[in-house]
Formats: C-alpha cells, sequence, structure tokens
C-alpha cells in the first residue's frame, strides 16, 4: 500500500514537472537555471542526522526562481529507524545581485512520506535569509531558516 501511494504522488510530481518545464521554455527569461544538492542536519527525539535534497530551479525572471525539492532523511525516533521521503514545491526570490554574491529568500512546502512509527505529513520550509557564493557554474549556497530542513541547509548548485 506503501508503495503504491509512493508511485502515484511520483507520477504526479513528474507531471507537474514536466507542465513547468514546457511552460518555462515558452518564456524568454525560462531556462533550467541549476540543479542543487544540500545536506540540512535536523533532529529526531534525541539525535541528530542528515537530511539529503536533490532539486532543479527554473529561472523565470532575474529575481524568480521555482522548482522541486526531492529528500531522503533516515534516523531514529524512539528507538526505531524512520526513514523520509520527501517532496516540495519551492520559490526562490532574489533581493541582491552581486558579481559573485546574491542574496535571496526561499519558500517551500510538500508532502513527507515516512516509514516505522510517524505518519506522513505537510511539510514546509521558509529561509528568509540565504546566499549564493560563486559566479561560475558550480556555485555554493547556505540557507537560514525553519521547516522540514531545520536551521541551517548549505550545498552546491550546478548552473546551466
Amino acid at each position: 500500500m506503501f508503495r503504491r501511494k509512493i508511485a502515484v504522488v511520483s507520477i504526479l510530481i513528474v507531471l507537474c514537472g514536466g507542465f513547468i518545464e514546457v511552460k518555462a521554455q515558452g518564456l524568454k527569461f525560462g531556462r533550467l537555471n541549476s540543479l542543487r544538492l544540500s545536506e540540512s542536519l535536523v533532529r529526531g527525539n534525541s539525535n541528530l542526522s542528515i537530511l539529503t535534497v536533490l532539486g532543479y530551479r527554473y529561472q523565470f525572471s532575474e529575481e524568480l526562481k521555482a522548482g522541486v525539492d526531492f529528500g531522503f532523511h533516515s534516523g531514529t525516533y524512539d528507538d526505531s529507524i524512520v526513514k523520509e521521503f520527501n517532496s516540495a514545491a519551492s520559490i526562490d526570490f532574489t533581493y541582491s545581485h552581486g558579481r559573485t554574491v546574491e542574496l535571496y529568500g526561499s519558500a517551500s512546502a510538500g508532502y513527507g512520506f515516512f516509514t516505522g512509527i510517524l505518519a506522513n505529513k505537510f511539510i514546509y520550509q521558509f529561509n528568509p535569509l540565504a546566499m549564493r557564493i560563486g559566479n561560475g557554474s558550480i556555485v555554493g549556497f547556505a540557507e537560514l531558516g525553519w521547516g522540514y530542513r531545520g536551521l541551517l541547509t548549505a550545498g552546491l548548485a550546478y548552473k546551466f
């Protein structure tokens, strides 16, 4: 039953992503902007573990990017091993462009699927302060906020 739910949601996410891609390519600014890989420390019942997120972003205008994130997390909760698979739609708004530093904020909302004792649930992340550093194809980023990814997220992005 759980595998069937994951398959249905995965198909819906792929279809939504395809729709966003077709619509974005019709726009003047629309292009695949970046693939992102990030790590976050998240708190379980009594320990910290790592949430890994892979995502992509389309650039709709100079200030606005949108995309989707897919995450995986494995940890312990009440002495049971719990695995989480999640997906979330995300939007980034750039405050300031510099030669090598870009300041932005982001918000994400989606759904988390859990194995073990936890129930599936709505997830969100709000990062009012975030920064990208670099001006080549590979840039680093750090985000400060709260939600399912925790307080601090850091990672690398590859720009197309």
